[in-house]
């Protein structure tokens, strides 16, 4: 068992770009939804996020989130450009002062480190910090991560608490960290 304390920071009304600006984590992967296309990219110093390609446009982007090992943003468009911003991480001194709503900290008992495989084989590294990875289904998409391996994964951190009033473990919250490259486990996949 290892307990941890999830602390959160939260407000809503506020802009995608001005939740970039100020409860991002500095450096952070930017995983963005909009009803066109799905961008990863890397949020610079000034909140700007950049693809491999170039800046990306936030107009129509109605879902963000930037993780980083130390804590995550995610963003919800609400209307007219709006939503709701929250950061999760397990350094209270760490929460950003904009963000003036602060929800109950979630007690974790334990936490489950896991991950999701991402889409298709590293098909190109280029050594600038990105590397392209290819599937036949969805065609091409580019990470800011170097893997070397044919796979890579999203890792992740689950934060397991007990039902006060039953006692039942279960997965309370999850947060997003990086990549990392992984082994396939079935021969075919190699």
């Amino acid at each position: 068992m290892n307990p941890v304390t999830l602390h959160s920071a939260a407000a809503n009304g506020v802009t995608l770009s001005w939740a970039l600006r100020h409860a991002a984590p500095s450096g952070g992967i930017a995983l963005l939804t909009s009803p066109r296309r799905y961008h990863v990219a890397l949020l610079d110093d000034m909140g700007e996020v950049i693809s491999r390609k170039g800046e990306i446009q936030l107009d129509d982007v109605f879902e963000a989130r930037v993780l980083s090992p130390a804590s995550e943003l995610r963003w919800l468009h609400a209307s007219d450009g709006q939503g709701r911003a929250v950061v999760l991480t397990e350094d209270a001194t760490a929460l950003p002062d904009e963000l003036s709503e602060r929800p109950d900290p979630l007690n974790a008992v334990d936490t489950n480190a896991g991950g999701y495989l991402l889409w298709g084989r590293a098909a190109a590294v280029a050594g600038d910090g990105w590397t392209t990875f290819a599937a036949e289904r969805i065609g091409t998409f580019d990470i800011p991560a170097d893997i070397t391996t044919g796979h890579a994964r999203v890792t992740i951190r689950e934060y397991v608490a007990v039902d006060p009033m039953h006692g039942n473990a279960y997965i309370a919250e999850e947060r997003l960290l990086g990549f990392e490259p992984v082994s396939p486990t079935r021969p075919e996949d190699s």
